[in-house]
């Protein structure tokens, strides 16, 4: 067993956030010889200031979420740097902007290893982005750490083999896709489902296969699977073939909140009477208010969020620096860059490889987003979640879900 040791994120300024430590392990670095002279172009001690990149969607439809990731990397680039910094350096984030598209993501990553000399990334929220971005990162060996990308092949290639420089910070699409299918059919005793998935999208497909196993596991059916394309807008075809089999609930497995939304209303219009369920591609403080109603009573599952009392106290902070609402993604943000932080400290190194290798040997990491127990085999970690429900304009915590409870 590796022998964990407490990191203590102490900050200066925030009082409040004293407690948001990390307990992990020595780091190994057995891989640093091996690959130091290609890390060596990439290093990121340049000067008094260590770099970390940060990539997401900073424009378009779904920026809110990219926003808040960076918004949440800065607060803990102030605090660390408040409290003198790592390795007698100050830190700086470097934000590139992935548009969440996965050739723009790919490209902003090069840029910031190359040109900016970053010794990690943080980012993306997307696993269509993080997918090319591993092999990518495999070949210029700087790691990057997922934020919300929960698909199995965000690490892992489809022949098994682990990508050494891709991490991750969220439960992966097949415990995300059997709790909500099992939730589903055993917690709220639906027998029929339909499904509305996003062709070609792996997040939605693979979330989408993992609820149908545990759905029908449980004793449920899934009457009806229909899917649209990415740029759609009009479901209502789609939607009238799913009214036909008159199924408890649909699964709504996208990540544009404002999609979801258009979903909801149009089905509704429709006529359509079954309860709606859906994935963390759900978790926007927006999405609520965008469905107009159409929403109510409907769950989704996803991080525990702000219902712990380290996050809601970052929450009181962020909304006092920011002025606006709320979104799970800065703690993302947050936590990415205060567990490469980690790193640097156990690997006493800005070279990108023993920093790889610190994060590789992690064996937890406890942060705003909760405990995170790494599988170094895997580069997954295993971490509760919690399911919300649609009340008015909002969605409400309900319960948290035991990551030892999924089998």
């Amino acid at each position: 067993m590796k022998r964990a040791l407490t990191v203590f994120l102490a900050i200066l300024m925030v009082a409040a956030l004293a407690s948001c430590g990390g307990n992990t392990t020595t780091t190994t670095a057995s891989s640093a010889a091996a690959d130091s002279a290609a890390a060596s172009t990439a290093a990121a001690d340049t000067g008094d200031t260590i770099k970390i990149g940060y990539i997401s969607d900073l424009t378009g439809s779904t920026s809110v979420w990219g926003q808040a990731g960076l918004n949440g990397a800065k607060l803990a680039v102030e605090d660390v740097n408040a409290a003198g910094g790592v390795l007698g350096k100050k830190i700086e984030v470097v934000p590139m902007d992935g548009k969440g598209d996965p050739a723009d993501s790919v490209s902003a990553y090069k840029k910031l290893v190359e040109e900016s000399k970053i010794v990690a990334s943080v980012g993306t929220n997307f696993s269509s982005c993080n997918i090319p971005m591993a092999a990518v990162a495999d070949e210029l060996h700087v790691p990057i750490l997922g934020t919300a990308a929960s698909n199995e092949l965000v690490t892992i290639d489809e022949s098994g083999k682990l990508h050494p420089y891709s991490f991750r910070m969220c439960f992966i699409d097949s415990f995300q896709g059997t709790v909500v299918g099992t939730y589903a059919a055993k917690n709220l005793s639906y027998k029929t489902g339909a499904m509305l998935t996003v062709a070609g999208n792996a997040y939605s497909e693979g979330v989408g296969s993992f609820i149908k196993t545990a759905f029908e596991k449980n004793g449920a059916k899934m009457v009806a699977s229909e899917q649209c394309q990415d740029a759609d807008t009009d479901f209502r075809a789609q939607l009238s073939n799913i009214k036909s089999q008159n199924p408890d609930v649909l699964f709504i497995i996208m990540t544009d909140y404002s999609k979801i939304a258009l979903v909801a209303q149009q089905a509704r219009e429709l006529g359509m009477k079954c309860q709606f369920m859906g994935t963390d591609g759900w978790d926007s403080a927006e999405l609520a208010k965008a469905a107009n109603g159409a929403l109510e009573g409907s769950y989704y599952l996803s991080r525990i969020g702000f219902n712990s009392d380290a996050a809601a106290k970052f929450g009181e902070r962020y909304k006092s620096v920011y002025n606006i609402d709320l979104e799970g993604e800065c703690l993302f943000g947050y936590d990415g860059i205060m567990w490469v932080v980690d790193a640097l400290k156990r690997a006493n190194s800005t070279d990108p490889v023993a920093v790889r290798d610190a994060l590789e040997n992690t064996d937890t990491f406890t942060g705003l987003i909760g405990t995170l127990v790494m599988d170094a085999k895997t580069h997954n970690p295993a971490m509760d979640c919690a399911i919300y429900t649609c009340k008015g304009d909002k969605f409400e915590f309900k319960e948290i879900v035991k990551a030892s409870d999924i089998k």
